[in-house]
């Protein structure tokens, strides 16, 4: 029996690894895992370098161009920054990864894993216990305070400030317990709840986007949060995307953007989301947007609006989705191409600058990795989502300590109470929104977060 992707990526954790996952849709397979990596700061151009890698003949004939590149992969996040910021990056390479693809595993050709040390893996994880739910306690998110940024939007679009912008809140969690939701002997760790927690909603949901990677941070601000600005001992962050969201899919010359605009309840019917002006007009304004930041970088002529406003499921919700493309120069890094585009378009606002301006000022803590970008790049390829649905785990008070990014208390010590977690969720403002069902929008999108899962070795569908 085969894992499912999900379960491996929580057995490597269990038996005391630290993978990096894509899952959903990613350089043509259904997973690619790395086993162990740990991202750090890094400068965007070394984070996700480009160029072309070495090309394996068999694969190309075989079809396969993205085995047929036996580079590094090079796995990392962007945290969300201002337009006028520029983007900075946290990142780790390696070539020891494992794929997913037609229901069965794979090494690729270049990687580093011994097979029969990943058979053994693969044996194990399909007769592990699943996880259970890890017990989060919840705040309800600042209704109050998102719908006075509702309005306060509202008020920069009649002013002619801004035609539209992009609102967020975020919602605060605790573990408790003192028992690891993975069976494991020992404390929840960041590392252990983050990844049952991912486990249980990427197959209960299967979003098109999913991300799972660990990182350390240099101080306790530079992965976006909030804070004194003060230096701090370096501490570990886990993130885990449950995105439907592509932010940059490149594949050498050619580049696709798919934002998403538009968003009703899955219980609702997706002919109300198709026929909303609101929603329309919202999406419309942010493929306008996408095709001038493409337009920055692209050759003369070459952005085009492939698809339009289609309606799509993803966890708990429909959403509007179009697609723009767009030709680029030979040899443009992909360094370049991220700057020219980042933030994305859907979680800013028309125009980006300013949205990005007055955003700072409504939402009363800064997105930290909200809003960015989570992803791998190898040779000419990139890949990245808009990290939206996606929580950050870390241990409080804790440093990256151990292998394990153990929570610990301030004297040092274990701590039932040490692991919290942060997800930030948003919604398009426009002229025509109401700041009540702003709100419902925000709970329908957070709820596949928030809501506990049950435990299940078939996928559940929605």
């Amino acid at each position: 029996m085969n894992p499912t992707p999900a379960q491996l990526v929580a057995h490597l954790v269990a038996v005391g690894h630290r993978p990096a996952a894509l899952v959903g849709d990613w350089f043509g397979y259904a997973a690619v895992v790395a086993p162990d990596l740990v991202a750090r700061p890094t400068p965007l151009a070394d984070a996700f370098p480009s160029g072309a890698s070495a090309e394996n003949p068999a694969a190309l004939r075989a079809g396969n161009p993205v085995a047929a590149q036996a580079g590094p992969w090079h796995f990392g996040w962007i945290p969300y920054s201002a337009p006028e910021v520029g983007p900075a990056a946290f990142a780790a390479s390696t070539r020891d990864v494992v794929v997913f693809d037609g229901g069965s595993w794979s090494i690729p050709d270049g990687s580093g894993i011994d097979p029969d040390w990943f058979r053994s893996v693969l044996s194990d994880a399909a007769r592990a216990a699943l996880p259970h739910d890890p017990a989060i306690g919840w705040d309800g998110g600042d209704r109050g305070a998102h719908e006075r940024g509702v309005l306060d939007c509202l008020d920069a679009i009649r002013a002619g400030d801004i035609y539209q912008a992009c609102l967020s809140t975020r919602f605060h969690g605790r573990v408790a317990g003192s028992r690891s939701p993975l069976g494991v002997t020992g404390f929840p760790s960041p590392l252990g709840v983050a990844a049952a927690w991912w486990a249980l909603r990427v197959g209960k949901h299967n979003p098109a986007r999913a991300a799972f990677i660990c990182g350390v941070t240099e101080t306790a601000d530079d992965d976006g949060a909030a804070g004194t600005g003060e230096s701090a001992a370096p501490r570990g962050i886990v993130l885990a995307s449950l995105s439907p969201e592509e932010f940059l899919v490149r594949d050498g010359s050619t580049v696709r953007e798919s934002p998403i605009k538009g968003t009703i309840p899955l219980t609702s019917d997706p002919a109300e989301l198709a026929a909303s002006a609101k929603d329309v007009a919202e999406n419309i304004m942010i493929v306008d947007l996408v095709r001038h930041d493409l337009g920055q970088v692209a050759v003369t002529g070459g952005v085009r609006a492939t698809d339009l406003l289609a309606v799509r499921p993803a966890p708990g919700v429909w959403h509007l989705v179009s697609e723009v493309t767009a030709e680029l120069p030979d040899g443009l890094p992909h360094g370049n191409l991220i700057t020219a585009c980042f933030p994305p378009a859907s979680v800013t606002g028309t125009p980006k600058i300013r949205a990005a301006q007055l955003i700072d000022e409504w939402e009363p803590v800064g997105r930290g990795v909200h809003c960015g970008a989570i992803g791998a790049s190898r040779g000419d390829r990139l890949e990245l989502n808009v990290a939206i649905r996606t929580a950050e785990f870390r241990g409080a008070g804790a440093e990256f300590r151990t292998a394990e990014f153990r929570g610990t208390d301030a004297e040092g010590s274990a701590s039932e109470s040490a692991v919290t977690v942060e997800a930030g969720v948003g919604g398009g403002i426009t002229i025509d929104s109401d700041p009540a069902a702003e709100w419902d929008e925000i709970l329908a999108k957070a709820a596949p977060l928030t809501r506990p899962v049950r435990s299940s070795r078939a996928p559940e569908r929605d």
